[in-house]
């Protein structure tokens, strides 16, 4: 009912309560300021205004809740329609929805009484469904003493609201939500499902079920669009006569079903989502050169910018080729279709869709069109996967191994020919030395050390194993060469040098990508114009993660050393739209780091989902305190 959870057991607590109570127990109760309760009273009192309820502050005493009996009753009971109005989210997509139904202008009061709040509150509502509509190239006319009207085209109506009713993939998953079923009023759902379900049995067509329920909601939308009298004035959509005449069955018995006639408009318009939701209907050999020059050309810039070889990945080269095939019909078309998994992608895969949006923004920078966030979502799981198989195909070669002794030469070289003889496929020995030359040794490529000496301190997985090897020693070799028990934080430690950490203010996000720029080339690990490339990938694409974390670096891999500038910011400043930053971290990447790379980028998404990681390292002064903390905050068991 209300705006938040709070607002909710606020009122609760007091319609519990027979009397007065202070200000001090109900902060106190539920771990607010006082400035913070009154506030939220406030709030309370727009939103009861409708129901002649409203809180009262007695002097000396406290709050107390002043209300009818039957409007209580009906609080209580939670009557808002289907439960569905529990937000501000939800009320404001109900006003948008209920305003797209209607031909007349609604007052402030109907849309007060639509979603149970007050006037103020609706005005307030009205300035976020302005900025909603503008997506979608529709307007909200106001007439003044008449009321509110929202106008546009039909086809952009009905974007809008497909859009507002299936905001999140639980829209798809589970079953048809409060606000989809709203949508059809007294039609039902499983009657639609049920005729297209038989329909494409009959005549072996074949849907994912997002993409079944993207067709039914279609479909549901038309229908009650027709019968409300929101009519598609027009929709221009080629389509060949075998498909009309494979569809007109089904068109015919929606129609017979619902009792309602399509116009040739509402036609094409079923025909454009039955044909985007199923490739089974597409040309999908139309442009086959143009596909594979476009496919060769993201597999070289993959290539080029991060010097991933997946050039001799064919599965990614088929699923690519298939893939872009059905996005170029659907553009020639003009169907778009919504990525429900977008978020997910962006949030979890951060490596993959970072790879993907920067090389499609490449490729595709000379092409006549471009390709949407939802198409480089679904892409970025084909190049995803391609990486995956590169980083498992690169990990199973031969790992690189140094063995160190402390009692003679003739030590390590028995023990250097016993563990080739027993790992001959899975290792290559570059070294056999004393353990006291380890410190002047660069470690860089080393995959493991064996030494009969116990280290402690190494970056790297080491193993101490007995003369002669015992039968433990042989397992725990196996077990450093194809897994590792060193904690994340501690295998991308090479990336991070003391000097390249900052904790300062600045006042934007150019004055902090110099600072960090000019700690690394002070350092040694980057060039003149690592810098440039770097301002120039921000303006093609944000780097901002999560309105808190920001990781700038350049188009391509151009550092002379793989190295970290990190920059904690007293204030969070803006970085770009609407998002702002306060953990800067600069990368500088070069080809060596490619082997640890996914570790990296895997923290990445662990510091982006953990807040209370997030304000402990904005406490920290350095960046021994840093990944101290990240090691401490962060699981083993989430890699």
């Amino acid at each position: 009912m209300f705006s938040y959870n709070r607002l909710q057991e606020i009122f609760t607590f007091l319609a519990s309560q027979k009397g007065p109570i202070s200000p001090e127990e109900l902060a106190r109760k539920f771990q607010i300021s006082k400035r913070t309760l009154r506030n939220d009273i406030r709030i309370l009192n727009e939103e009861l205004a409708p129901w002649n309820a409203k809180i009262l502050m007695k002097r000396g005493n406290g709050y107390i809740l002043e209300i009818p009996e039957d409007s209580l009753i009906l609080l209580q009971n939670d009557t808002t329609p289907d439960g569905s109005l529990d937000s501000v989210d939800k009320r404001i997509n109900h006003i948008i929805i209920y305003m797209l139904y209607s031909d007349d202008f609604k007052t402030q009061d109907d849309l007060a009484n639509e979603v149970f709040v007050s006037i103020n509150t609706i005005i307030s509502y009205l300035k976020t469904v302005r900025l909603i509509l503008q997506k979608y190239d529709l307007t909200l006319k106001n007439k003044p003493n008449v009321g509110y009207k929202i106008e546009g085209s039909e086809m952009n109506k009905r974007n809008c609201i497909i859009d507002l009713i299936t905001s999140n993939y639980n829209a798809y998953v589970s079953k048809f939500s409060n606000e989809q079923q709203a949508l059809l009023k007294d039609l039902e759902f499983e009657q639609i499902q049920e005729l297209v379900t038989d329909f494409n049995k009959k005549n072996g067509m074949h849907f994912s079920d997002y993409n079944l329920r993207n067709l039914i909601l279609h479909i549901a939308l038309s229908v009650s669009r027709i019968q409300a009298d929101q009519n598609m004035e027009s929709h221009d959509f080629s389509v060949d006569s075998q498909t009309q005449n494979l569809l007109s069955p089904l068109i015919e018995c929606i129609e017979s079903t619902f009792h309602t006639r399509f116009s040739e408009s509402e036609k094409n318009y079923i025909y454009s989502h039955y044909i985007s939701n199923t490739n089974e209907l597409l040309n999908n050999h139309a442009n086959i050169d143009y596909v594979h020059q476009i496919v060769s050309s993201i597999i070289n810039m993959i290539y080029e910018l991060y010097h991933f070889d997946l050039r001799s990945d064919y599965i990614l080269e088929r699923d690519l080729n298939h893939h872009l095939q059905s996005i170029l019909n659907t553009h020639y078309l003009d169907l778009h279709k919504k990525n429900p998994l977008l978020n997910t992608i962006k949030n979890n895969y951060i490596l993959s869709y970072e790879v993907t949006e920067t090389v499609i923004k490449q490729v595709f920078k000379n092409e006549p069109f471009d390709l949407s966030d939802d198409e480089i979502g679904y892409i970025s799981l084909h190049i995803g996967a391609a990486i995956e198989r590169y980083f498992d195909l690169r990990n199973s070669k031969h790992k690189k191994v140094i063995i160190l002794y402390d009692n003679g030469y003739a030590t390590g070289s028995f023990l250097s020919a016993k563990i080739s003889k027993l790992f001959s496929n899975n290792i290559d020995i570059i070294k056999v030395a004393p353990s006291n030359e380890l410190e002047d040794m660069d470690l860089e490529s080393v995959d493991c050390i064996i030494s009969t000496v116990p280290l402690s301190n190494t970056k790297i997985p080491c193993v101490t194993v007995e003369m002669p090897l015992l039968r433990k020693d042989i397992e725990n070799i196996t077990r450093a060469l194809t897994m590792s028990n060193m904690h994340p934080v501690d295998q991308i430690q090479n990336f991070f040098d003391p000097k390249l950490f900052v904790h300062t203010r600045v006042h934007n996000k150019k004055e902090i990508i110099h600072i960090l720029c000019e700690l690394l080339r002070n350092a040694g690990y980057v060039g003149e114009r690592f810098e440039k490339s770097v301002f120039e990938r921000e303006n093609k694409i944000s780097t901002v993660m999560d309105g808190v974390i920001a990781i700038p670096h350049p188009l391509e891999m151009c550092s002379l050393k793989s190295k970290i500038a990190i920059g904690i910011l007293d204030e969070p400043i803006h970085w770009s739209g609407k998002d702002t930053a306060q953990i800067i971290l600069m990368l500088g990447l070069s080809d060596e780091s490619k082997k640890d790379i996914e570790k990296l980028y895997d923290t990445f998404v662990e510091m982006m989902h953990n807040p209370q990681l997030q304000s402990l390292l904005l406490k920290t002064e350095n960046l021994n305190d840093f990944l101290q903390i990240l090691k401490d905050h962060i699981s083993l068991d989430n890699f």
